[in-house]
Order: structure tokens, then sequence, then C-alpha cells
């Protein structure tokens, strides 16, 4: 199901639907130096048996109400990177991009290190 953030001015409506909103978090992260790609996110067992959460498969999930924004997004890091510098990086980029093109608070930046980028393997930068 798809959400959506909704405001209304008076003049008019604003809907930013959760995909924009991930897609700035996507853009935001991989600016920063040691994340080398992403990683998708694998379905719980919940999600598997009552086939809950048709975006699983997805790298950022995106957790909205009214004003309100939780992000958890999935990186795959460089293996000369120091992992809670770059995750601190992650969290803080993609706060102030979301908060900056989209006006509303985000509350929470998780972010889960899926993995890591060993020498010249090249990880796909979505």
């Amino acid at each position: 199901m798809q959400e959506y953030i909704r405001s209304n001015d008076g003049v008019g409506g604003l809907v930013i639907s959760d995909e924009v909103i991930a897609a700035i978090a996507v853009n935001a992260a991989k600016d920063v130096d040691g994340v080398t790609g992403f990683a998708t996110r694998t379905p719980d067992f919940v999600q598997s048996v009552f086939n809950i959460g048709r975006d699983s498969n997805k790298s950022v999930r995106v957790f909205s109400n009214d004003n309100d924004i939780k992000i958890h997004i999935n990186i795959i890091i460089s293996d000369t990177a120091r992992i809670p510098e770059v995750a601190s990086a992650v969290q803080h980029s993609v706060k102030c991009a979301v908060q900056n093109m989209t006006s509303r608070v985000v509350n929470k930046v998780n972010v889960t290190v899926a993995g890591m980028g060993f020498g010249d393997e090249k990880t796909d930068k979505k």
C-alpha cells in the first residue's frame, strides 16, 4: 500500500509519497564517503508467511504519519570504512536532505550495515 504525507495550506493540498522520500534518502546516502551501495531488506517470517509488506525487497523503508517520518536504510560500506562514522554520516545526511526537501520532521533514521564491499569489487549503487 502506497503511503503519502498530506498537507493543506488553505489554498491547495500537497501530497508527498513515501517513494519520493525513499528516493531522497538514497540520493543523500550514496554521497556519503564509505557507502558503496545498498542492500535489499529480506522479509521476516511473518511477512513471508502472510505475504505482508510487498516492498520488503527495497533498501529503504519509510514510515510516515502526518508530519512525522521514520526512515530505515540498508547500506553496504567499503572495507576500509569505519562503521560508526559512516552510519552517523548517513543518518545526518538523510535527515537533513529529507527535512530540507519536504519541510517535514524526520524523527529517526535507522541504518543497517548489511554488507561490505571488498577491494575492487563493485556493488550496485542504486
